[in-house]
């Protein structure tokens, strides 16, 4: 039998698709506070939001017929034709925050036109009306939300913990203290102050929530045509980090996620970073006339759909390419002398030779070891003539072919950490001899074993013995810590300082000394012995991004992601190049790991090219 369900439970289905965690109640409630017009903001939270959520706003409040009007559904001051749909301006127009709220939690509001001297007051529980009141109150609306999901326990308990939740309120209020630079901010946390910022310029924003070293070193790009202008501000590539952070887009200043335009800004990017491994920061705001982009996609707003995708695609890389063009980022070059004993480099002026202390590995001790000289920007090797990159790149594609062909028979696939690259009935026959290394391409290590070939990544080699090392040292609670001469202070986003603050015990483990000064100051006053010298900052950084998306992936095991991280970041980079002696310690320290043939992400560190392989690729029959 068909029945129509009762309206209480139709609101908590509805309430599903809008309200999916406390962060979702603090971004409608904003919403409606900026729609109302008003210079001042405040943002309360306990229990990252899960006990309290209020907003107050100075804006044009509310009569009491609109008040309780607002509760139901599909009811909105926003819209009134279909027309409307095509040019909506506000944040708010389906009607459907107020009530979906109400239905899964406490609710309390209060709000004061200027031309009425009083307020009012009402309390809804659960989309039941309890109270209807005047009340005194400021101009403007206040709006507690309290208990929320008191009424479906099963959707509080799929809640996360309260530094995640609080991370997704902190990144919510992040957007909308960058799109509006006009009002007021103010944001609360279980009784701490997080955020204050009175108005001001989009760079003063910028300096208040990173600090002023990124905002000097961001660049401005603007550029405006009939139907679509495009503004903000685009990091440099050698600020580019490891992982999606601190890249933001609104579109007539409401934030959007656009894969379109995401790959717009990367492509202006191309041969700058590295498009898998590297993303560029961007602050970018783009105004379109309302007629030709259509926001009714999504429940939550946050994707939308434009008439002309290609014109915005282009302008948009167009915009992004030209800013960096015109602070003259070209990439710098290093150049192999015929006939030299060492390598030499031409960075940015500066020539560097193989055998200098410039090429120090990572690996070493960090008080003895002086600054490495590492290059802005990624460079390109140039061999010395085009026939000698050519044959290079035959060479490599033929190698490269034949361990493709390896690795279709299992040699070479990816695995997890439970399976073995190489049997170990075999070991004795994959030990490399390490008096005869080669490096190709300063990214992989060659070395002779008695069946044939073995190629190490130097990369994930580096990083299994990090992350086996890390492991290793929370696990016994003995850190071996470089104490630094001169304190690194550094902010941090309000919500990256909450988990800076949970992780802080396994940091210390680790290696790490830190000061944390709330709401978002932390002084780094020691770091693991691995840690090069000048990264301390940016190893930092990396690792809570790093961590933060293997949270997202669902990886629960606090100390392997943290340690996965650290690995993952503080390790060697393809591209550096290592001596004879280096290399041997890096194989050293390889095989001495517990699982030396896969990396904590599951990659192979190595794999063999036997002597039958290439002896099947030569023609040998003997």
């Amino acid at each position: 039998m068909i029945r129509k369900l009762p309206a209480y439970i139709a609101n908590q289905i509805a309430a599903g698709e809008v309200v999916q965690r406390p962060e979702s109640v603090v971004k409608e409630l904003v919403e409606n506070a900026i729609d109302a017009g008003g210079d001042m903001i405040e943002i309360i939270i306990a229990g990252a939001g899960k006990n309290l959520i209020q907003v107050i706003d100075n804006g044009s409040g509310m009569s009491e017929e609109d008040v309780l009007m607002a509760f139901e559904r599909h009811a909105t001051s926003k819209i009134e034709t279909v027309e409307d749909l095509q040019a909506i301006k506000t944040f708010g127009f389906r009607g459907e925050a107020l009530s979906s709220i109400a239905s899964i939690a406490q609710v309390e509001l209060k709000t004061r036109r200027e031309e009425d001297d009083v307020a009012t007051h009402v309390r809804i529980s659960g989309s039941e009306v309890e109270e209807v009141t005047k009340a005194q109150a400021q101009v403007g609306t206040s709006v507690t939300v309290k208990n929320l999901f008191f009424n479906t326990p099963a959707r509080r308990h799929f809640l996360k913990s309260n530094s995640t939740e609080f991370r997704h309120i902190s990144d919510t209020v992040q957007k909308y203290v960058l799109a509006y630079p006009n009002i007021h901010f103010k944001f609360k946390s279980d009784g701490q102050v997080i955020l204050d910022v009175p108005p001001g310029s989009l760079v003063e924003r910028v300096k208040v929530l990173f600090g002023e070293k990124i905002a000097s070193s961001l660049i401005e790009v603007e550029e405006h045509t009939d139907t679509l202008s495009v503004s903000g501000f685009i990091g440099r590539p050698n600020d580019a980090r490891k992982t999606r952070g601190q890249q933001f887009l609104f579109l007539n200043t409401r934030p959007i996620i656009n894969r379109s335009i995401n790959h717009a800004v990367f492509k202006a990017y191309e041969h700058l970073i590295d498009p898998n491994s590297e993303y560029p920061m961007y602050i970018l705001f783009l105004n379109v006339d309302t007629r030709m982009v259509d926001v009714n996609v999504h429940p939550q707003k946050l994707e939308v759909k434009f008439s002309d995708d290609r014109h915005v695609y282009n302008l948009v890389q167009a915009v992004v390419r030209q800013g960096l063009y015109r602070n003259d980022l070209t990439p710098s070059l290093k150049f192999r002398e015929q006939g030299a004993t060492g390598e030499r480099r031409i960075v940015h002026g500066r020539e560097l030779s193989s055998d200098s202390d410039d090429w120090e590995f990572p690996m070493r001790d960090a008080k003895t070891s002086p600054p490495s000289a590492e290059p802005e920007y990624r460079e390109r090797t140039v061999l010395s003539s085009p026939r000698d990159r050519e044959e290079m790149e035959k060479s490599i594609n033929e190698l490269f072919r034949s361990l493709d062909e390896t690795m279709k028979h299992g040699v070479g696939r990816r695995m997890d950490q439970g399976e073995l690259l190489i049997d170990k009935e075999k070991l004795t026959d994959a030990v490399p001899d390490t008096h005869m290394l080669w490096q190709l391409h300063n990214k992989y290590i060659l070395a002779p074993i008695k069946s044939g070939l073995m190629i190490i990544d130097q990369h994930v080699a580096h990083e299994r013995i990090l992350y086996e090392k890390a492991l290793h040292m929370m696990e016994n609670a003995l850190p071996f810590s470089q104490q630094l001469l001169f304190p690194h202070s550094m902010r941090i986003v309000p919500g990256d300082f909450t988990l800076l603050e949970e992780l802080q015990p396994d940091l210390e483990r680790m290696g790490f000394v830190l000061k944390l000064e709330p709401p978002n100051f932390v002084t780094v006053e020691g770091v693991p012995q691995d840690v090069r010298v000048g990264m301390e900052e940016r190893i930092l950084e990396e690792l809570l991004e790093q961590f933060k998306e293997y949270h997202a992936m669902e990886k629960t095991d606090q100390r392997d992601s943290l340690a996965a991280s650290f690995g993952c970041r503080a390790a060697i980079k393809s591209g550096e190049k290592l001596s004879p002696g280096e290399m041997q310690v890096l194989i050293d320290q390889l095989f001495a790991t517990k699982m030396p043939y896969v990396c904590p992400h599951g990659r192979p560190v190595v794999i063999k090219l036997s002597l039958a392989e290439l002896d099947r690729r030569f023609g040998r029959t003997s």
